[in-house]
This record gives structure tokens, C-alpha cells and sequence, in this order.
């Protein structure tokens, strides 16, 4: 089969530019510029520029992924649409001659297990009629298996983390509510351990640094709700006679009530300043009177931007088939996809050559052994 040239464009997909963050504004009335600056209006000002940098970032990797998934659905969604139509041709044909003569019982055992796992393929992606193939050809239905798997797992569950998980009379009905399971199990467990540590470290008399570390919590939660106390009163909808004003403030409120689930300071004192209830100058003084409290909200900040970067690369990197080290930039998302592009066209070509092949009786019973040779060669270790 002539080689097709792949469908991604020579040229490097834009890349996206840096987006401007709504917290711009609050950022830069938050920042000490003077010139003689404190250890910790410094560190403050560090921390300012880290929540920027990593908001930009998360928002830069969001486009880059958006602009690859749609790359990859146009690119390589009709090749996996015209693989998975050769598959389904060739379990309904070994499906076909397995009901007619001429096989040995070696022979028949060799293209039921070719048969069944093209269709558990098949059947795994929601084609019903693969799954019926699948299950009049195979000792075990998908169904029996998949409970089987499900039950393997959550006795080797039990067994590493130590706990009872369901119930007997109702087992699990697939793996993501057992997934669930364990994990509110662990976070439940967890918990406990907190709150025991909480309550032996209670009885226990606080160093001078605890007490600094308590005293700033706390004057970080009183800034985030004196911030939410203020924009409550001022964006209610429901004292707002105009509609379309109502209808803008009822928006605001609910990025309001969004930014203080958050703890998020920087998307609260924006909001403030869309809502003209304070201007640059009362916020740099704010960050004058509580700099302490305001760079533990910061250091809040910082650490939950970097897990939901982690988080968004992660999925990223799983998504596109990348390893886990791999830098997620977009030549490297471009090479990936290439490289399945390549990997679908030579599996359609094979696919199309095995479904002329196997007309043929005797060409199709030297298919079979030479499926079974390749299968007993196969060692999962060489991918490692």
C-alpha cells in the first residue's frame, strides 16, 4: 500500500500567546516597588510573581492541549475510525468460516482467541454487536469477565491497604466506583489521622512559632472575609432594580462565591476593583497593614496553582501517550502524533493485507499459525 503523507502541517502549530490574567490589575497594585525593600515585602513580591507566572503557564498548557486534541481528533480520528472497521471485517469473517468446515480443533481454538480479542476491542469502545460476537465465541461473556476483574481487584486492595470495601450482598457494578471507594476510604482514614494529630497537638503547649503560624491563619481568613463581607453587600442582585445591572452583579457574585471557596485573594481584590469598591492605592495599603496575612493567602495560592499544573500535564501526558518525564511542549505533542499517524496507517495497511490474505483457505491457515508463533514470541518485557 503507497505510503499516505501524515496530515499535520510542516509547520509548528502556533504557539499560544501569553494570556493576560484577570489578576492583573490586583497584581501589580499588591506589588512594593520602593527602594528599600524588607526580607518580607521581597519574598511577598516573589510570591506575586510566582502566582502569575504559574497562572500563565496552566493557562498556556490548556490552549497547547486544546490546539493538539483537536489536531489529534481531525488527524487521527478517521484512521482509528477505518482501523476499527477492518477489525469488525475481520472478527465477522473469522466468525463466519469458524462456522463452516475444514479446521482442525487447534485451527478453531487459534481463531476464537484472534476473534475475541478484536471484538473485546471493539465491544470495549460500545459496539454492542462485537460484544455479542465476543461472547458467543469466548468460554467467559465480557460481562463475567469484567466482574471476575473486578473482584481480583478488590481483594488485592483489601489486602495492601487493610480495609473492607463494600458490601458482599452488592458487589461493585465496574472498576471506577471501586476506584472511588477505596479512595473515600483512604481520604476518610486520613482525616482521622489528622484530626488525631490535631487533637494531641491541641493538648500540647505551642512553641512561639506555632503561635505566629496560627495567628497569621487566622488573620488571612479575616482578610478573605472581610474582601467577600464587602463584595456581598455591595454586588446583592436582589437591591439591584435595573436588569441588565442585576444580571451583571449576579455574574460578579458568583465569581465572588467561586474566589473565596477558593481562598483565592488575587480573584477577590480584582473583583473589588471591578465592583469600584477600592482603587490601586487602598490596596497597596492593604498590603502594607497585613503583608503577613496576605503572603499566607500567597503561599495558599502558589501551592494549589502548582498541583493543578501538575494535574493538567498529567492528564495531558496520559492522554497523548507520552512517558511520564516527557516535556509537554508542543513539538513534542507534534512528534507524538505524528508517530501514530504513521503507526494507524501501517496497521490499516496490514489490515487490509491480512483480509485479503485469509480468503484463501491454505494462506489463511498459515495466517493462523503464524498469528499464534508472533503471539508466543511476544514478550511484554521489551517494552520496558
Amino acid at each position: 500500500m503507497p505510503h499516505q503523507p501524515h496530515l499535520f502541517s510542516d509547520d509548528e502549530p502556533a504557539k499560544p500567546a501569553a494570556p493576560s490574567t484577570p489578576d492583573n490589575l490586583a497584581l501589580t497594585a499588591l506589588k512594593f516597588n520602593t527602594s528599600q525593600m524588607s526580607p518580607a515585602q521581597k519574598r511577598f513580591n516573589q510570591l506575586l510573581k510566582q502566582t502569575e507566572t504559574l497562572a500563565q503557564k496552566i493557562e498556556s498548557t490548556r490552549v497547547l492541549v486544546d490546539l493538539h486534541r483537536t489536531a489529534c481528533a481531525r488527524t487521527l480520528g478517521p484512521l482509528e475510525t477505518a482501523r476499527a472497521a477492518f477489525m469488525g471485517q475481520m472478527v465477522r469473517w473469522l466468525d463466519q468460516r469458524l462456522q463452516a468446515k475444514g479446521l482442525s480443533a487447534r485451527q478453531k481454538d487459534i481463531a476464537r482467541e484472534i476473534l475475541c480479542h478484536l471484538a473485546a476491542s471493539l465491544a470495549a469502545e460500545g459496539d454492542e454487536a462485537m460484544q455479542a460476537l465476543h461472547d458467543a465465541h469466548s468460554d467467559q461473556t465480557l460481562d463475567e469477565m469484567e466482574k471476575a476483574d473486578i473482584a481480583d481487584m478488590q481483594s488485592l486492595m483489601e489486602d495492601v491497604f487493610g480495609h473492607k470495601l463494600g458490601d458482599d450482598d452488592n458487589p461493585f457494578d465496574n472498576l471506577d466506583d471501586l476506584m472511588r471507594a477505596n479512595m473515600a476510604q483512604l481520604q476518610a482514614q486520613a482525616q482521622a489521622a489528622q484530626e488525631a494529630r490535631a487533637q494531641h497537638t491541641s493538648k500540647r503547649k505551642k512553641t512561639a512559632a506555632q503561635r505566629k503560624t496560627k495567628t497569621q491563619t487566622q488573620d488571612a481568613d479575616g482578610a478573605l472575609r472581610t474582601l467577600y463581607r464587602q463584595l456581598v453587600s455591595a454586588l446583592h442582585p436582589d437591591r439591584e432594580p435595573d436588569a441588565a445591572e442585576q444580571a451583571r452583579k449576579t455574574a460578579l457574585m458568583k465569581d465572588a462565591n467561586t474566589a473565596y471557596e477558593r481562598r483565592d485573594l488575587l480573584a477577590l481584590l480584582h473583583l473589588q476593583l471591578q465592583a469600584d469598591l477600592v482603587d490601586d492605592e487602598h490596596i497597596a495599603s492593604m498590603a502594607k497593614d497585613k503583608l503577613a496575612a496576605l503572603t499566607t493567602l500567597l503561599k495558599e495560592r502558589v501551592a494549589v496553582l502548582q498541583r493543578e499544573l501538575f494535574q493538567i500535564e498529567a492528564q495531558a501526558r496520559a492522554d497523548f501517550g507520552l512517558s511520564r518525564y516527557a516535556p509537554l511542549s508542543s513539538a513534542t505533542l507534534k512528534r507524538q502524533l505524528v508517530e501514530s499517524e504513521l503507526n494507524l496507517h501501517e496497521e490499516i495497511a496490514l489490515m487490509q493485507q491480512d483480509l485479503k490474505l485469509v480468503q484463501d483457505d491454505t494462506r489463511f491457515k498459515r495466517w493462523l499459525k503464524q498469528q499464534k508463533a508472533a503471539q508466543d514470541d511476544f514478550d511484554p518485557l521489551d517494552f520496558f
